[in-house]
């Protein structure tokens, strides 16, 4: 006779259970246990008995077979001796003896399952084992340090354990060079920008692994900022200080990531600095450089290369952040007044954001302003509220229509980042250029967290899976 059971698991588990018992066969075997695992985003975990169990009186655990009848999406159920090949069948001794893993592919999801079928020889049960993954977490974070003469990186894991000149020890002392001014990474390399004083910048490339140097990529003037696309990265490239302090056009270079070499040059406005791409678009905030009087944002085409428009906002843009609509927010520090120095005075300084869909621009002005920094603008995880410095820090909700009169943070800093994942402020103090920096780090609650001894002139945070 065939007798059927269907049975229900719990919450973790939205399985049922096909049971068929021959006459052979006079003691049914049990899923006893099925509560699935949980782990890091990235990460590999062990099954076990805990977590998957058929008991079987009359049978022992190298007899009772698994055979996967649907695999992982977002990861590879393996052997703990072979984690890249996804295997079709194990046993209840494979899993007794710690040898059955999931692997994590690191993308962003939170879930993974396969169903399965199980039998003892003669008695067939049927299930699905649940894999919740926990969100991708932050290994860990890259403070650039401009310098005084030589620039540095500061690293510090997720125990909050600090290593300064990070990247001159992992390359037996040669330095980084003259001021680093921002950093980007992908999943093989770490990618500097460095801006000398004698007009020769270039783009050091490290492996992200150790940070020891891969290339140098040169043949810059005076490079800004690099923004990662697929297999391409753009660098904005301007002119150094002269004695006129003209305003001059500029370029933004187009690097091929598989050769690691310039293939390409795009013109722009004058001083460009921050990119961001939004829906397939790069835009370009033009500071002016040198001169501070640009007031633009070109507007790049990245499958072609080619500039599709040139927006008109506040003066002196250098920073940007993209939102949740796609819309982008741009800081723009204003036209400075040195004639009472050490007195500064701006104007036209605020923040304009672009609508992405019709490129058209809403300005709100800044007052007060004090930073000296010009990484003044970051983003929260959800991409909703947007952080930016005046007089002090302020929050910001997308969906506002003027500025927030209320502090967020009382104070002003040289540089400002969020952490993607727990949404924690990450800040640089930054007094002198002989002076060891500082970051200190803050919830998205405006509570004090921590604070590190960094190097001279931290300006930002690059944060690292």
């Amino acid at each position: 006779m065939k007798k059927f059971l269907k049975f229900s698991l719990g919450l973790l588990i939205a399985s049922s259970l096909f049971v068929s018992c021959s006459d052979d066969d006079n003691e049914m075997p049990s899923l006893s246990v099925n509560q699935g695992v949980t782990l890091e985003n990235g990460a590999t975990v062990t099954i076990t008995p805990e977590e998957l169990n058929v008991v079987d009186t009359d049978t022992e655990d190298i007899e009772i077979v698994y055979t996967v009848t649907t695999a992982t999406e977002n990861g590879v159920l393996a052997h703990a001796d072979e984690l890249e090949t996804a295997i079709e069948s194990f046993t209840q001794a494979d899993v007794a003896a710690s040898k059955i893993v999931y692997v994590h592919n690191g993308s962003q999801t939170l879930t993974d399952e396969f169903s399965f079928s199980v039998t003892d020889g003669d008695n067939l049960l049927t299930g699905t084992f649940n894999i919740s993954i926990g969100e991708k977490q932050i290994s860990y974070f890259y403070v650039l340090n401009e310098g005084s003469s030589n620039g540095a990186i500061t690293m510090i894991n997720r125990n909050d354990e600090v290593t300064n000149n990070y990247f001159s020890t992992a390359n037996g002392g040669v330095a980084l060079g003259q001021y680093p001014q921002s950093m980007a990474m992908n999943e093989d390399y770490a990618f500097v920008v460095v801006t000398t004083g004698n007009g020769s910048g270039y783009v050091e490339v490290a492996n992200k692994s150790d940070f020891t140097h891969y290339k140098t990529i040169e043949g810059f003037s005076y490079p800004r900022e690099i923004t990662l696309v697929g297999d391409k990265a753009y660098v904005s490239n301007g002119k150094g200080q002269d004695a006129s302090y003209a305003k001059e056009n500029n370029e933004i270079y187009v690097i091929d990531l598989k050769t690691m070499t310039k293939t390409g040059q795009i013109s722009v406005g004058a001083g460009p600095e921050k990119m961001v791409v939004s829906n397939g678009k790069l835009y370009v905030s033009n500071s002016g450089g040198w001169s501070n009087d640009d007031n633009t944002v070109t507007v790049i085409d990245t499958e072609t290369d080619q500039v599709l428009e040139t927006i008109t906002i506040k003066s002196c843009p250098k920073d940007m952040v993209v939102d949740v609509n796609g819309d982008v927010w741009v800081y723009c520090s204003g036209k400075p007044d040195y004639s009472n120095y050490p007195d500064v005075t701006y104007t036209d300084s605020g923040i304009s954001v672009i609508t992405e869909s019709t490129s058209t621009v809403t300005s709100y002005d800044l007052t007060n302003l004090s930073t000296n920094g010009i990484k003044n603008i970051a983003i929260n995880k959800a991409k909703d509220v947007v952080y930016f410095m005046s007089d002090a820090v302020y929050a910001m909700s997308i969906t506002a229509t003027e500025l927030p009169t209320t502090k967020f943070i009382d104070a002003t800093f040289y540089g400002i980042d969020v952490n993607p994942v727990n949404d924690n402020l990450w800040v640089c103090v930054a007094d002198y250029a002989i002076t060891e920096g500082e970051v200190h780090v803050y919830s998205s609650d405006a509570e004090k967290l921590k604070e590190f001894t960094v190097g001279y002139m931290p300006n930002s945070t690059t944060f690292s899976y």
